[in-house]
């Protein structure tokens, strides 16, 4: 089932982005909450904050989801950039409470050959730290493909950063096709899709999977290479999507493409899923 939508531009304003997750026909979209290429940026207006509740309540978008900067990098070894990460995410949290969104997505970081330990005990502090700046709101650690030095493309990695937050009901999971591919867990197929789900519960909990990334892959099982595909015209091909979008454990769950193409190919992926979530096997 899932709420369907994909990552929406806020050019010219947060306000715009409920329109354009219209226009292109999203139940649920994920947006920047400020531009992603800068550590900083002005707060928002009171009067924008009203224009995006107006343009939210005019749409049929049922969930927004945000996702953090790229800058970001809590596991950075530099004391300089871990810094800046904190008060990054802090005032992406921030802003997210300011418009009601419930999480933000975030990579967990990049040990950058400190080793993913030491990685992992920077991720918990700097989530921590944040965490007790902003009282409200949750963050959502998301799978990735295990390129370079990233932390995360292990359940037990994420599994090792949740343990060591204090407040175990602010930290969730965002799990992305592409990249739990990419770091070798076969989800090319429903039995393949339903194992992977099943280590997941074991190790972190099903109830931790608060969203998913829908993308295909342009890169083969166990790359550990984040390239992401159009549905249906990667490695992962269409029936880890049928299965996920025909699930009723995740029907409330916002599931948002990250496909390449823009607006165009998102159009064209939303009727791919919206077709898959009407071939429902009896």
């Amino acid at each position: 089932m899932g709420q369907l939508g994909a990552h929406v531009s806020i050019a010219g304003g947060v306000k715009n982005a409920p329109l354009n997750g219209e226009k292109i026909g999203c139940e649920a979209i994920q947006i920047f909450t400020k531009n992603q290429r800068q550590w900083n940026a002005k707060p928002y207006e009171k009067e924008e904050i009203e224009e995006y509740f107006n343009n939210l309540n005019k749409v049929k978008i049922k969930k927004v989801v945000a996702h953090t900067s790229y800058l970001i990098n809590l596991a950075s070894p530099t004391e300089e950039i871990f810094e800046k990460s904190i008060d990054a995410l802090i005032d992406d949290l921030e802003r997210c409470n300011s418009l009601k969104i419930p999480f933000t997505i975030i990579h967990p970081g990049s040990h950058l050959g400190e080793g993913v330990e030491k990685g992992i005990e920077r991720i918990i502090i700097g989530i921590e730290r944040v965490f007790e700046k902003v009282k409200r709101g949750a963050i959502a650690l998301e799978t990735v493909a295990g390129q370079g030095s990233n932390i995360g493309f292990k359940f037990e990695q994420l599994k090792k950063i949740m343990e060591g937050v204090k407040e175990k009901d602010r930290i969730f999971v965002c799990f992305d096709t592409a990249h739990a591919f990419e770091a070798g867990y076969d989800i090319k197929t429903q039995n393949g899709f339903k194992k992977v789900l099943d280590e997941f519960d074991k190790i972190i909990g099903i109830e931790k999977l608060c969203a998913f990334h829908l993308n295909d892959s342009k890169t083969p099982l166990g790359s550990n290479v984040d390239r992401h595909e159009n549905i249906g015209k990667g490695f992962l091909g269409l029936e880890p999507f049928k299965f996920l979008v025909n699930n009723k454990e995740f029907k409330e769950h916002p599931m948002i493409l990250e496909t390449p193409g823009g607006d165009e190919m998102y159009i064209e992926d939303l009727k791919t899923l919206n077709l898959l979530k009407s071939l429902i096997d009896d």
